[in-house]
């Protein structure tokens, strides 16, 4: 009997606990409902077609391919030549192209490449090629093959468990040991490749403190002190290589740079390592290491352009004063309910509009003019290669530059022409850039609005590969809107100053202010690094005009101050805080840098901030942000029309059907619609509006062809569907080749990937800006400039969605770095928010009608950037103009809300809140909750209710010209099915319920008995 009693409860006990478990699995099951089914090729719901109809299938969106495989040959083909056309020659001592075709590979990432980042943007590396496969398909001969294998048998290469820092490179020591040892040396040109890896969720490390309590100062063999910095091991090579340089025993040393993220440089000068080449080739995608033995031999010329400046040492930028998460000094003073560092974390970009090259041409200019408070400012010492910097195999000669002025108002185009000649002896392909100069005059002083010696304002790159004494004339337009300057102190709008502006084309952003200098009257004599060409300059004499650019550049809305609570300094809630930001009136009065004041590996030199009474509410959203209810609820569930979405397909958005359709629609349809967004927006059979699948990938579609249903590979029951789509370069790579046309066809390759894979829409591409270059996601994201990242991300937009598929460019806006970005409150002038941050999304909307946006984590002074009004509806839709809807970064509840995000402009959370999605809820640390039940329920609020609509609107718009109505027609009907998955899981959550009652009862009885 006692034995039987132990059965009874060890079966209840496992009952209880298997009910539990699949209580929580069927939670989490439901938030991944989007997902599961498309893992499972499930469909959830059956299309029902007029019996009359006659068609079988509707397609809005047509591919030019025939096939899978013929698609990803293209793609492969493609990650090749972005690798060939971005990837940048830093040095050459004329080592090459090689002559010889014997060479040797050293390095930990010689033996494992870097095909990517991390996260959300990470590469399928299984069966990629290899340096080995890429030299050997080039020609050329890797005589140390047998030390690949020995990079893998010891297993050296990234590691990111603790201690190691995710380099773990050999000794030259070991390597010289090695089995391999006697395979090299015989007087080929070794080849170094230095090789590191960013991602989501984590920054790049500056110091090791975070090793586990490891003295900073004594790193360990594996540890670095600054990840992008080489280490001992990685510098121990270069020392191994160049004796055997002196020696006679190798004929040359190569260094590639297999990173995203820009290292520290100063190695690449110094004698001490003898380095005769060095090629920046970012990471490389799916297939496009193939392109690097093609460049080593001079197959291909590279013709990459940095689209970042490479510091000798990044610590010398000054953005890295300020660079992590800080805590306000006084935190402790108030009480958060839970998950505090996501209100008590912050960054303040002191640096302003300083970033990159903006800092140090700015400051280089002001210490050949003498101006006074520049400080001391060696440029060769602190600039190992400029941004726009990139060498070739041949040389090429700039002339004929001619600048024509058309238009007038807003439309005023400067037309900037200039003629390109290869003046070499090997072909090649040629980049010009154009940048502006902007006169600093004593009206920015008195309004603190700054300006860059020289801003990117347009590019252009030969079409056609150039042979000796070949000539191409390039014409790159530049608006007169990159002239303005925001004025946020003053007018509230963009400005035109009085002055004297400047145009020159330079091949990067040091040639461009040597250029202007030149026009200036300087010289070397005057302590420029080289002389400049005056012939390249242009300039025009304006008055002051105040009114031109306070029309928006995108809409003609007015622009008015909307980011003033981003500025610690003009926050109404700023108490006692005061930034000095960075300022070329006082370089040296207000220049910071990173800084170890006690040496304890930790910077010191941060902007220290206090929380006050005002910035603790507005961290929180809660009731009290929400406005009191005016009964003004719009028509829900009206049955004076019947009206199905593909019947408005080319009508305007605000075409007066659109009304009636959205009166149609129930509570529980609007809330269903913009409470459920997993990579998704849900079906509404009411108005057969189909679900869709959206992908999260900056790097391209990463999935099987086979993920969707609704894709083509499924479709045609393609033979190679469960083929994965192409990986793609790293961003950064992408807008080195300042190709324009190139960097289209990646985007319609992507679409055509998400075509037949059965995508409607693509979290992606990733626009944030280098800030530094320790961000994790660099990989991500294009560039340290906004200008140049807004336009390269116009032309992968217009790409992608030419095939249908809607994109979310993400993240808005300011989430620039990932440490601590959940709920990081972000400090910044409006000036600097405008001229740089929101560039980068501002440009793919007005040149390429980019539909969507994805939110960000982080707070834009002391709210949440996901619920800022000013961000989303006034200066997203109002001045900019996006017709499409935003969405969430991954949603978090504890300091996120659904109302607030709503009444904000942003429409969908990236989640799934329930099995039914039928309720907008926002829960605070607080406790307060919010609904917008109805007119009939608890706590009704009639404008949640209209900013449901307004959001579905939206959301309806988009789908419906996209090609997620794809098999939809006037007479399709949609008839909801629940999959198989959800029902067994029900059922299992029932017949556990009723065994756990059934073995509980019976124990029960049992004891009973037995007293």
């Amino acid at each position: 009997m006692k034995k039987m009693r132990i059965i009874k409860k060890i079966l209840t006990n496992v009952l209880v606990a298997l009910l539990i478990v699949t209580v929580f699995a069927n939670n989490i099951a439901g938030q991944f409902s989007g997902q599961i089914n498309s893992f499972l090729n499930i469909n959830t719901s059956v299309l029902i077609k007029d019996p009359g109809d006659g068609a079988e299938y509707v397609r809005y969106y047509d591919s030019v391919y025939s096939s899978v495989s013929e698609l990803k040959a293209a793609g492969l083909a493609k990650t090749q030549e972005v690798v060939a056309e971005g990837a940048t020659l830093l040095k050459n001592d004329g080592i090459l192209p090689l002559l010889e075709n014997e060479v040797s590979l050293f390095g930990a990432t010689a033996a494992f490449p870097v095909y990517g980042g991390t996260g959300s943007g990470a590469v399928d590396t299984s069966g990629a090629p290899t340096f080995v496969d890429s030299f050997e398909e080039a020609g050329l001969t890797v005589v140390n093959k047998p030390l690949m294998d020995w990079y893998v048998s010891e297993e050296y290469g990234r590691d990111f468990s603790p201690g190691k820092r995710g380099i773990n490179e050999a000794r030259w020591s070991r390597i010289t040991q090695s089995s391999a040892a006697s395979t090299f040396g015989k007087g080929e040109v070794a080849v170094f490749v230095v090789g590191r890896v960013g991602g989501e969720a984590s920054d790049l490390a500056v110091t090791n403190h975070s090793d586990g309590g490891t003295n900073p100062l004594q790193a360990d063999v594996y540890q670095n002190s600054d990840y992008l910095m080489l280490n001992r091991e990685e510098l121990g090579i270069l020392e191994g290589l160049k004796a055997l340089k002196d020696a006679g025993d190798i004929s040359g040393i190569v260094v590639l740079i297999n990173s995203a993220n820009p290292i520290s440089s100063a190695f690449l000068e110094d004698d001490a390592y003898g380095v005769d080449a060095a090629m920046w080739i970012g990471s490389v995608g799916q297939n496009g290491i193939y392109a690097v033995g093609e460049l080593l031999t001079g197959e291909v010329n590279p013709s990459g352009s940095l689209p970042n400046t490479w510091w000798t040492n990044n610590l010398l930028n000054p953005a890295m004063a300020n660079f992590g998460a800080y805590t306000y000094t006084n935190a402790n003073d108030y009480n958060y309910a839970s998950s505090a560092s996501k209100y008590t974390s912050y960054i303040v970009y002191q640096e302003g509009i300083y970033i990159g090259y903006r800092y140090t041409e700015t400051r280089y200019e002001d210490t050949v003019l003498g101006t006074p408070n520049t400080g001391d400012f060696t440029y060769d010492d602190v600039v190992a290669y400029p941004f726009g910097y990139g060498l070739s195999y041949t040389t090429f000669g700039f002339s004929d530059f001619n600048v024509t002025k058309n238009g007038s108002g807003r439309d005023t185009i400067y037309s900037v022409s200039v003629k390109v000649t290869n003046t070499g002896s090997l072909p090649g392909k040629k980049t010009v850039q154009i940048y502006a100069q902007k006169p600093y005059t004593d009206y920015d002083i008195e309004h603190q609005i700054e300006k860059s010696s020289v801003d990117l304002v347009g590019y252009g790159k030969t079409s056609n590969v150039l042979n000796q004494g070949q000539s191409e004339i390039i014409t790159v337009s530049v608006p007169e809107y990159y002239l303005a300057s925001y004025d946020a102190l003053g007018t509230g709008a963009y400005i035109i100053n009085s002055g004297k502006y400047f145009l020159t084309a330079a091949q990067n952003s040091h040639e461009a202010i040597n250029n202007i200098l030149a026009a200036k009257g300087k010289t070397v004599t005057d302590g420029m690094t080289a002389n400049g060409n005056e012939d390249m300059v242009y300039s025009v004499q304006y008055g002051f005009d105040a009114l031109t650019y306070a029309k928006s550049y995108g809409t003609g809305a007015d622009v008015t101050s909307l980011f003033e609570s981003a500025d610690i300094n003009r926050y109404v809630g700023g108490g006692s805080n005061n930034v000095t930001y960075l300022s070329r009136n006082n370089w040296e009065g207000t220049l910071k840098f990173w800084q170890d004041t006690d040496e304890d590996g930790f910077n010191d030199n941060y902007e220290r901030l206090v929380m006050t009474d005002i910035m603790y509410a507005d961290t929180i959203l809660d009731d009290d942000d929400i406005p009191l209810n005016d009964n003004n609820w719009p028509v829900m569930g009206s049955a004076a029309t019947r009206h199905k979405l593909i019947s408005l397909l080319n009508l305007d958005f605000d075409h007066e059907m659109w009304d009636e359709l959205l009166d149609q629609l129930t509570y529980a349809e609007l809330s269903r619609l913009t409470a459920v967004g997993l990579r998704m927006t849900v079906s509404l059979p009411s108005i057969v509006k189909p679900e869709t699948l959206d992908h999260n990938g900056p790097s391209g579609v990463t999935q099987r062809y086979s993920a969707g249903a609704n894709g083509y590979a499924n479709q045609t029951n393609d033979p190679d569907k469960d083929m994965t789509g192409t990986a793609y370069p790293c961003n950064g790579l992408i807008a080195a080749t300042m190709n324009d046309q190139l960097v289209q066809e990646v985007g319609e390759l992507i679409g055509e990937d998400a075509m037949w894979a059965g995508y409607a829409g693509l979290y992606g591409t990733g626009i944030n800006i280098h800030r530094t270059p320790y961000a994790g996601r660099v990989f991500e994201y294009f560039s340290e400039d906004g200008t140049l990242t807004g336009l390269i991300a116009a032309y992968k937009t217009l790409g992608i969605q030419s095939k249908g598929v809607y994109v979310y460019n993400k993240h808005l806006a300011l989430n620039d770095q990932e440490f601590q970005r959940q709920g990081l409150g972000t400090w910044v002038t409006e000036q600097a928010i405008r001229e740089i941050y929101l560039r980068a999304f501002e440009l793919p909307i007005v040149y390429a009608d980019a539909k969507n946006v994805m939110t960000s984590f982080n707070r834009i002074g002391a709210v949440w950037a996901g619920a800022s009004k000013e961000l989303l509806t006034d200066w997203l839709r109002g001045e900019v103009g996006m017709s499409g809807f935003a969405v969430t970064d991954m949603y978090e509840g504890d300091y996120m809300s659904k109302p607030h995000e709503l009444l904000a402009g942003n429409d969908l959370p990236d989640n799934y809140p329930g099995s039914t999605g039928t309720i907008i809820t926002g829960v605070t640390d607080l406790g307060f909750e919010f609904a917008a039940y109805g007119p009939n329920g608890e706590t009704p609020n009639a404008q949640i209710a209209q900013a449901m609509r307004e959001s579905a609107h939206r959301v309806l718009y988009t789908v419906l010209h996209s090609r997620g109505m794809d098999s939809i027609d006037i007479n399709t009907e949609i008839l909801e099915i629940t999959p198989w998955w959800q029902t067994t899981l029900t059922a299992s959550i029932v017949t556990l319920i009723i065994l756990s009652g059934l073995s509980t009862t019976w124990l029960i009885i049992d004891m009973k008995v037995k007293r």
